[in-house]
């Protein structure tokens, strides 16, 4: 069955987490952004899970029932481009949220784009009715929100652009970027087949490029998983696009974290 022609959202394969709430909720950046206050309001009708790699946690044009803050780990937003096809828009991280469409257009029950889970971890999840709710009375986390939004905005622009413009080489090392900064790790537990479906290229060009950046010692390369060994050569390698990423990121939403 296709996307958008389901029912229903497959069941989330997530796990409520026990004690772990505190460290969950503190281990996103938006959040760590906020007063206590608004924390311990928004914790106040949230749940702690588990995300698992290949969960879907919203299918293409059907209702968006929760957001997430994610603590860890990597989700993928992707646009459909064929029946069955979808290349990645653009990545989550401990950086922000899952739910933004329930944010700016709360009447439209039905949003575009799928949300995969790429690398597990774990994330707050709200109900989006409670979430809106609360929204009205939690001031500084909707200012958080709206400035996330504005990464959003700019990060798929800067991606279209990158994904017209430059080589398969550069987009690899962009997307490798721009992926350790949102998990805040060197270690990408992610398959080649993985990133040539989300960058919308052949598999045998995302292997021959990592093989190139093993040889140059930039990565470490296994069948589960990469490694970055030298960033400040991939980065060399890679365009422009992901320093300008970055850049915006430190504007909008890293500068609260140094306050």
């Amino acid at each position: 069955m296709l996307d958008g022609q389901a029912k229903s959202p497959l069941p989330l394969r997530s796990i409520a987490l026990k004690g772990l709430g505190p460290t969950v909720a503190a281990s996103n950046k938006l959040l760590r952004c906020i007063p206590n206050s608004e924390l311990t309001a928004l914790r106040s009708i949230g749940t702690d899970i588990e995300l698992k790699p290949r969960q879907v946690l919203h299918h293409w044009r059907l209702p968006m029932e929760h957001v997430y803050f994610l603590a860890n780990g990597l989700v993928s937003v992707s646009a459909k481009v064929e029946s069955s096809r979808f290349v990645e828009a653009w990545l989550v991280g401990s950086e922000g949220m899952i739910g933004a469409p329930s944010v700016l257009a709360p009447g439209d029950p039905t949003p575009p784009h799928r949300r995969v889970v790429q690398v597990g971890g774990t994330a707050l999840r709200i109900p989006v009715a409670a979430f809106h709710a609360a929204l009205t009375d939690l001031v500084v986390l909707r200012g958080m929100i709206l400035r996330y939004i504005n990464l959003v905005l700019f990060q798929t622009a800067q991606v279209g652009a990158c994904n017209s413009l430059h080589s398969v080489k550069q987009r690899l090392a962009r997307w490798l970027l721009v992926a350790a900064n949102a998990m805040d790790s060197s270690e990408l537990p992610i398959t080649h087949a993985v990133l040539a479906q989300l960058l919308g290229i052949r598999r045998a060009s995302v292997s021959e490029c990592l093989e190139t950046f093993e040889q140059a010692g930039i990565i470490r390369n296994t069948r589960a998983a990469i490694t970055l060994v030298d960033r400040a050569q991939l980065e060399q390698l890679a365009c422009s696009c992901s320093g300008l990423i970055q850049r915006e990121y430190d504007r909008q939403i890293g500068r609260c974290l140094k306050e």
